[in-house]
């Protein structure tokens, strides 16, 4: 086998509750990242469409259920987007969902993405919002943007791929 430690990989998801149940009952000490991005319903629904089946609130009790059985922090992604889900109301929102929580938070400014309306909110607002979500005793990281100026960061690579791919002539 590749001999590489349970507690070096993450398993990421955007929030499917059954499976990440069953991967508590699995006891295999991995990392679980959440695809949040918003911690209300009204945002999520619309950024991360799989919340309309599972709603945010039960997706956080559930990856909570994670960290109760194996012991292991959670981690929860937020793709920072201008005017979208940087505010002062978001960073108090994502305090008190996640209060009391074994986790830890990874803000990952947003990468380009031709036709499309979002941006990355500038230095000064991400510093501010990891700043208002520290004050409420959360663990706070900012990720770097790496691949960005190649087109291969998150979410940069699959837009380049859906822009050339061949559509087949009949």
């Amino acid at each position: 086998l590749l001999a590489i430690s349970p507690r070096r990989i993450v398993v990421s998801t955007s929030g499917l509750i059954p499976r990440i149940e069953q991967l508590g009952s699995e006891n295999i000490p991995v990392t679980l990242a959440i695809s949040l991005h918003a911690a209300r319903d009204e945002l999520r629904d619309v950024l991360v469409p799989i919340n309309r089946k599972y709603p945010v609130r039960e997706l956080v009790d559930a990856a909570q259920g994670y960290a109760d059985k194996t012991g292991r922090r959670v981690s929860y992604e937020w793709v920072m987007l201008a005017g979208v889900n940087d505010t002062e109301r978001d960073a108090k929102e994502l305090g008190v969902l996640l209060k009391r929580k074994l986790a830890h938070v990874n803000l990952i400014p947003f990468n380009p993405v031709e036709d499309t309306p979002y941006r990355a909110p500038d230095r000064a607002s991400i510093r501010s919002f990891k700043a208002l979500v520290e004050a409420q005793s959360l663990n706070v990281t900012v990720r770097d943007t790496r691949g960005r100026e190649a087109d291969a960061a998150c979410g940069q690579l699959h837009e380049r791929v859906m822009r050339n791919k061949l559509v087949p002539v009949s």
